[in-house]
């Protein structure tokens, strides 16, 4: 097997409900809405490394909601199981192996008349990395603010992302975002190459020129995590507050753009996260 010197931490998520995944109680998944519809979804691989930050304990939590259209969990329509994968970033296929135990709603033919309006699973994990990412661990806590008050600061921000959008800057948009990018490079261990293929994506995105959602502060809501210090505006139907239109909604949904906010002095305002 190979050696794991650039660990790469995933969970692999199977539900077969409204699904919420959280890594110390930062959202890492989550699968909702018209999706969720008479539908499972098998095998959804979601990298960690992101939020992980550094060597240490993390409480992983999977919370689990009716389906749309039903308003109680059962034994017959709801699942959720997480699988927790390590592999190396050079090798993914060939190294990966299983880190920690499974965890499984417990009543998957186990369990009689369940019935619940919600429901979590949650457990801890220890990583292991080679880095301190310089993450929101220090930034200002949010939660201290009063919500109405930074509700006005965040989504005045969000329209300020907004008008980049609009204008198809995808040079301005990755600017506002370079901590994101910074962070994701050396969570991933990006090598030039990848570094490439990532701004190609984004420039492609752009280049499509496509018609952006309208924000309008009545359908949203704001979401506080990361022990305070990260916050994000979502729709009240739980999709992302920045969409893009999609060029054919037969054939393919709106591109979502999941953008999380921090402060890392008050002096400094938001930046994307």
């Amino acid at each position: 097997m190979l050696q794991i010197t650039k660990p790469y931490y995933q969970l692999n998520i199977n539900s077969f409900c409204t699904t919420e995944v959280y890594v110390n109680d930062v959202l890492v998944d989550e699968w909702k809405g018209k999706e969720t519809e008479g539908r499972e979804r098998n095998s959804s691989l979601t990298p960690i490394n992101q939020v992980l930050l550094q060597t240490g304990k993390y409480k992983v939590v999977g919370k689990m909601y009716p389906r749309q259209g039903e308003k109680l969990l059962t034994e017959e329509n709801s699942y959720l199981g997480i699988d927790f994968f390590l592999s190396d970033i050079s090798d993914i296929k060939n190294s990966r192996i299983t880190f920690h135990q499974k965890l499984e709603s417990p009543w998957d033919g186990l369990s009689q008349n369940i019935k619940y309006p919600s429901f979590e699973l949650t457990t801890e994990i220890d990583v292991e990395l080679p880095f301190i990412l310089d993450g929101w661990q220090n930034s200002v806590n949010l939660a201290e603010i009063k919500k109405e008050e930074l509700f006005k600061e965040v989504i005045n921000y969000y329209k300020q992302i907004q008008l980049v959008l609009k204008e198809h800057n995808a040079a301005k948009y990755l600017d506002m975002s370079q901590e994101k990018m910074k962070l994701q490079e050396q969570a991933f261990y990006f090598n030039d190459e990848r570094k490439k293929s990532f701004l190609d994506s984004a420039a492609q995105l752009f280049s499509q020129k496509l018609e952006l959602e309208e924000l309008n502060e009545n359908n949203l809501k704001m979401e506080i995590m990361g022990s305070g210090k990260l916050v994000r505006l979502v729709r009240l139907d739980g999709s992302q507050a920045m969409q893009f239109k999609s060029p054919d909604i037969d054939k393919q949904s709106n591109i979502e753009l999941e953008i999380k906010l921090h402060k890392r002095t008050k002096q400094q305002g938001f930046s994307i996260i």
